[in-house]
């Protein structure tokens, strides 16, 4: 019986196997550095709190009253 056909057949699938797993490994750390770099960008897109607004500018009716009912 010659079983040569079959070895170079299961070796060629398993080679093509193993590159289709290295293809989707590349792609999803291409993923994951887009999403790192996407989050990383809308974080530092985020006003950063400046100074107070002054007391006087405010309206009197604001900041006097916490509702602790919710």
């Amino acid at each position: 019986m010659d079983i040569s056909g079959i070895s170079s057949t299961a070796v060629t699938q398993a080679s093509s196997a193993k590159t289709g797993e290295e293809v989707s490994i590349a792609i999803l750390n291409k993923a994951l550095d887009i999403e790192a770099k996407t989050a990383k960008e809308l974080i530092n897109s985020v006003a950063s709190p400046t100074q107070e607004v002054p007391r006087e500018k405010l309206a009197p009716h604001l900041g006097s009253n916490v509702d602790v009912q919710a």
